[in-house]
Parts: structure tokens; C-alpha cells; sequence
């Protein structure tokens, strides 16, 4: 193998590592917040392409040409590498700050959870307005949510977009049922009428 063909082979190896490294960053495109940020994915995507026709040059290029192509190869691919790195970023702090806000609503029914168990302590079990199944529910609710809520921060791509996925289902589980016993409680206290 020639050094010009080496050099290619490791070209397309990096280019098809970068690929998947923007494919991951791709699948998150739903995240995005603002124009700015598809505008990084459309950016990304069309200096991925300047690397694709680059490698694609210099494999046709012939002696005189190699140097000039192989300079054009380069400067695409750390253009693209450049792009990446800044997709990156943008959508890790879009995912940390869709943790975020994931961990607030979680911290907030966790906080209603606990004035639920201490009102239930107040009063005794057949006057609760909850009863022992739905609390234990409620518990296993948070704590799934608090699981799945980790999971997000270590997932990346479409792992990430799943674990999402299964964190929103649960959540939306968890919230219904708590307005169901809420709306149930509120209809058995004394004096209450129907909705």
C-alpha cells in the first residue's frame, strides 16, 4: 500500500467516525430550540459533504494534484471537525438543560408527594385522602422517574432520544394519576360538589 493510499484509507476512516458522531448529535434535532441551533445541524451536514467530495477528489487525483487536493481534504475535514465540536456543545447544554427542567418538575411532585404523607400522618388512615395503594404508586412513580430522569444524563444519541422517550411516558403516568386522586379527594371531602 502506497502512502497516498494509507493516507486516504485513514481519511475515510476518521471522516466515517466524525459521520457518526454527527448522526448522534442529528438525532437529537428535535431539542432544538431556536433557528440558530438547526442551522448548526444544516451547517454541520453541508461540511460533512465538502469532506465526502474532498475524499472523493483526491481519489482521483493524480501526482500534480495530490498536494493541492490533500490541503482541501484537510482544511474540510477540520472545518467539519470544528462544526461538530461546536453541534456538540450546543446540544449537550440542550440536553442538560432538558434534565434540568425534568428534574424541577420531578423535585415538585416529590415536594407535593411529601405534604401527601404528611397530611396523611396527621389524620388517620380511613380519613386519608390517599390511600395506601396510591401513595405506594405515587413513590414508585418518582422513583422510576428519578431513575429514568439518570438514565438521560449518561445517554447520548438515540439512546438519549429513548431513555427520553420513557422518562416523558412515565411522567405523563405519574402526573395523571396524581390529578385522578387529587380531583378524587377533592370530590370526597365534605361539602364538595361534582365538577
Amino acid at each position: 500500500m502506497t502512502e497516498r493510499d494509507a493516507y486516504i484509507q485513514k481519511m475515510e476512516a476518521e471522516q466515517r467516525e466524525a459521520t457518526a458522531r454527527f448522526r448522534e448529535i442529528e438525532a437529537q434535532a428535535d431539542l432544538a430550540d431556536s433557528e440558530d441551533t438547526l442551522d448548526v445541524l444544516t451547517g454541520a451536514r453541508a461540511f460533512n459533504d465538502d469532506v465526502d467530495r474532498e475524499l472523493q477528489a483526491l481519489r482521483r487525483a493524480d501526482a500534480r494534484d495530490w498536494e493541492r487536493l490533500k490541503n482541501g481534504a484537510d482544511t474540510a475535514r477540520r472545518r467539519f471537525h470544528e462544526h461538530l465540536d461546536r453541534a456538540g456543545t450546543r446540544f449537550e447544554a440542550l440536553r442538560e438543560g432538558y434534565r434540568r427542567q425534568r428534574e424541577a418538575e420531578l423535585n415538585a411532585l416529590g415536594a407535593q408527594m411529601d405534604r401527601w404523607v404528611a397530611s396523611r400522618q396527621r389524620t388517620r388512615a380511613e380519613d386519608s385522602l390517599l390511600t395506601r395503594e396510591e401513595l405506594d404508586f405515587i413513590t414508585r412513580g418518582l422513583k422510576t422517574a428519578g431513575a429514568l430522569l439518570e438514565n438521560l444524563r449518561h445517554a447520548r444519541g438515540h439512546v438519549w432520544k429513548t431513555a427520553r422517550d420513557q422518562y416523558e411516558a412515565n411522567w405523563r403516568e405519574l402526573v395523571e394519576r396524581s390529578r385522578r386522586i387529587r380531583a378524587d379527594a377533592a370530590l370526597e371531602e365534605p361539602g364538595a360538589s361534582p365538577p
